[in-house]
């Protein structure tokens, strides 16, 4: 609320009046405020309730450390998900996991929300030992988002991995490249596992070598610390598993005064790199948040009604976005 009266530069108390449908607000400003309620995803206006309908609430559950906001990819993955939750006319609930806090407290908390929330999703792969204690102490509904593991048991929601890092291969041969590089540490993710094999495929299937020199890790195995090492020999192009892993690449290509794509050809993954100019020059394959965001909360809100469906995962396919980071040789 204090972000929606900043924003119309009025008090918190006209926002909440407005929002609750009190009287005292004007017409115009009661407006003005459902709309930003509504475009930041805040709150649900109350005249637009039924009277007889059962609001449902959604817990969303993160790990700090992926949630810088306003600049990064989880937290623009949050965002996108408040806000399918409020066009489906549900509230939200952000349970943050901080890196220094004790994980039973963060699991009572969780389980004094249970009350509170109709069904969770999380965001971001959490350590496997925890999210398996999450699973076992929410009784309710629970689809993740970006990340999985088998054996959890619950929906989640994915980029199609596998088929997208085929295609921005596949889009570097139809360019001439024949020597292509991958970026991307595979052991700390399942995403970044499942567009390796789709590099993979896609070298493999053309007769292409993975030359195992040109495989680069982009930070170690326990931590997110970034770690690029650049070999004597150069492919002509690299795949990169993230827009982050791409930013890696240019800066150390740039430190051995290299071009892109003059010298070397990069692209990337995900559609989103924050404060690195060279992201308006990378072509990326788009990951198609909103939608993810979209079929999310459908699973949520589906299971809410009917628990006894069965689990599912659904795979997001999407487009690459070209600029200027791919040269045809």
């Amino acid at each position: 609320m204090r972000e929606i009266a900043e924003a119309l530069h009025t008090s918190v108390v006209t926002v909440s009046n407005a929002i609750a449908g009190k009287k005292g607000v004007g017409g115009e400003l009661r407006s003005r405020i459902l709309e930003k309620a509504s475009e930041l995803g805040y709150a649900l206006p109350a005249e637009k309730r039924k009277a007889d309908e059962k609001v449902v609430t959604l817990g969303i559950i993160s790990s700090r450390q992926y949630m810088s906001e306003g600049s990064s990819f989880y937290w623009e993955m949050y965002q996108n998900t408040i806000n399918a939750a409020t066009r489906r006319n549900a509230l939200t609930m952000l349970k943050m996991l901080d890196e220094d806090e004790d994980e039973e407290n963060f699991l009572s908390s969780l389980a004094a929300s249970k009350n509170e929330a109709d069904g969770f999703i999380v965001i971001g792969r959490m350590d496997d030992g925890l999210m398996r204690r999450i699973l076992k102490r929410v009784k309710v509904p629970v689809v993740l988002l970006d990340f999985y593991r088998p054996g959890y048991g619950c929906d989640a929601v994915l980029s199609n991995n596998y088929m997208g890092a085929c295609r921005i291969t596949e889009y570097l041969i139809d360019r001439g490249h024949r020597e292509i590089g991958f970026v991307g540490t595979g052991r700390t993710s399942r995403n970044v596992v499942e567009r390796y094999y789709g590099f993979c495929r896609c070298m493999r299937g053309h007769g292409l070598p993975v030359v195992p020199e040109w495989l680069l890790e982009d930070r170690g195995l326990r931590t997110e610390t970034p770690r690029l090492i650049l070999p004597e020999k150069l492919p002509t192009a690299f795949v990169c598993s993230s827009d982050y892993s791409a930013g890696l690449l240019y800066n150390e290509l740039l430190g051995r005064g290299l071009r892109v794509p003059e010298d070397i050809s990069v692209i990337g993954y995900d559609d989103y790199l924050y404060g690195n100019t060279f992201a308006e020059r990378l072509t990326s394959y788009h990951v198609d948040m909103e939608e993810m965001a979209r079929e999310a909360v459908h699973i949520v809100l589906q299971k809410i009604g009917s628990p006894r469906q069965p689990c599912r995962i659904r795979y997001v396919d999407s487009a690459i976005v070209e600029r200027e980071s791919v040269r045809s040789i």
